[in-house]
């Protein structure tokens, strides 16, 4: 009686153990990983703070987004061009200068991905067809932390949709491989 209980149990902690891999790997090939992945960012950055108080654009922090397929995230060296010395007691500034110290980039992790069979361009889209950053990733302005998972569910469905509307390719092989 005991033995069955036991066996159950472990059973049932294996099945969610291999569930929680198979979504792990294949969550972060799909978007089930905006779905279920939750992220925690290493420093609490208040995106809110640093647009209307500092008057700071996403491509200060996201250099790339008008020129290449990826935006690229903040580095070390664009924190520190203010952060090199205490502007405020906050304990995330510091955490700056620490990642700094150490020499180590911070460790920002990604919220948002695409399939593996999906081609993307920031720069077509940010650039060419001239869509705002808050379209596709909602409106990370106002944020005072960060998300731990996107603000825009970004499926298919919300792709073809925008490309319907702007007047976009709705040819599979524009955006697939």
């Amino acid at each position: 009686m005991k033995v069955k209980r036991v066996m159950r149990k472990a059973l049932v902690v294996g099945v969610i153990l291999v569930a929680g891999a198979l979504l792990g790997w294949y969550g972060r090939h799909t978007v089930a990983a905006q779905i279920f992945v939750q992220v925690r960012q290493p420093i609490a950055f208040n995106h809110k703070k640093h647009v209307e108080q500092v008057g700071m654009e996403c491509i200060d922090c996201h250099p790339y987004y008008k020129t290449q397929a990826n935006s690229g995230r903040p580095g070390i060296d664009t924190c520190l061009l203010c952060h090199d010395q205490a502007q405020t007691k906050s304990k995330e500034e510091e955490k700056i200068r620490e990642y700094a110290k150490q020499g180590a980039e911070i460790p920002w992790q990604r919220i948002y991905f695409m399939s593996d069979h999906v081609r993307f361009s920031h720069q077509l889209h940010a650039q060419k067809a001239q869509i705002q950053c808050r379209v596709c990733h909602g409106d990370f302005a106002q944020l005072e932390t960060p998300p731990s998972r996107p603000l825009v569910l970004q499926t298919m469905e919300f792709c073809v949709n925008c490309h319907k509307e702007t007047n976009s390719s709705e040819d599979c092989l524009a955006c697939h491989r």
